[in-house]
């Protein structure tokens, strides 16, 4: 961070935690040092303060460093306060298991886009980055591009200026008037696709969620690999569609969505 009003050891040390939480196994300060960039004794002093803190233990048997319990009490007082509703999470979990994938929930709040919730089913392939609390890069995976595909140009413009869109991969689209063209269509046919853009070799289909309002609540997505990805077919994002009509109306939406069968 550059502003001149941060602290930059504090920065560092919730630095070495994001990379930490990426390798739930352990890792090594000289790992971490060599990753972050930061110096290797720099390095020491700031996981000896999460130690001494509880955010972080040490493994001494391995050698390694991990998260501590206190990570999980702060994630799980996280996910009290930004309660997914049951139906949202009960269609979730719903969805994983009947297409056997991972499935999403990003919820558009306080002008971000942060996944709330995460079903994996029993052969899905997890994309680990991805996290409940992730707000990042919106541009390039489903949940974002279909949550952003139906906020107000005003909306949209202040979102743009305050993320800028990052290449994540090669096929990620992050040119203005791609991002553009990408929202029509995600309007116009009802759903986004991400085709590689957040990570090589993995696929993303988003659906919006509307509330009583008629503005856009959120996003239900399903993640798979590129190979099951090119066989499937039009009734599973028929299907997705339809499981969010339903949380969609249980969210006080009245308006009829149009399904794949009208197009």
């Amino acid at each position: 961070m550059a502003e001149s009003w941060t602290i930059k050891s504090l920065s560092r040390g919730l630095q070495l935690l994001d990379l930490m939480a990426e390798q739930p196994t352990g890792v090594t300060i000289k790992w971490l040092s060599a990753v972050s960039k930061i110096p290797l004794s720099t390095c020491y002093h700031l996981m000896n303060t999460l130690v001494d803190s509880g955010y972080v233990q040490r493994d001494r048997t391995r050698q390694v460093y991990t998260l501590s319990y206190k990570i999980s009490y702060l994630h799980n007082q996280v996910q009290m306060s930004h309660m997914v509703p049951d139906e949202l999470r009960m269609v979730a979990q719903k969805v994983s298991q009947e297409l056997r994938e991972t499935s999403y929930v990003a919820k558009w709040e306080s002008n971000e886009v942060i996944i709330q919730y995460i079903a994996e089913g029993d052969q899905a392939i997890k994309v680990r980055s991805l996290y409940v609390g992730y707000q990042e890069h919106a541009f390039v995976h489903a949940l974002g591009k279909v949550i952003l595909a139906h906020i107000s140009p005003k909306d949209f413009h202040a979102y743009y200026i305050h993320h800028p869109p990052q290449r994540r991969t090669p096929y990620s689209r992050i040119q203005w008037d791609e991002i553009q063209r990408e929202r029509l269509v995600t309007r116009e046919r009802g759903y986004s696709l991400d085709e590689e853009e957040w990570e090589e070799g993995i696929c993303c289909i988003g659906v919006p969620l509307f509330n009583y309002t008629s503005c856009v609540w959120g996003a239900l997505a399903v993640s798979l690999p590129r190979h099951r990805y090119d066989r499937l077919n039009q009734s599973t994002i028929s299907y997705l569609q339809q499981e969010a009509q339903m949380v969609s109306k249980k969210l006080g939406y009245q308006n009829i969505y149009r399904s794949i069968n009208q197009q």
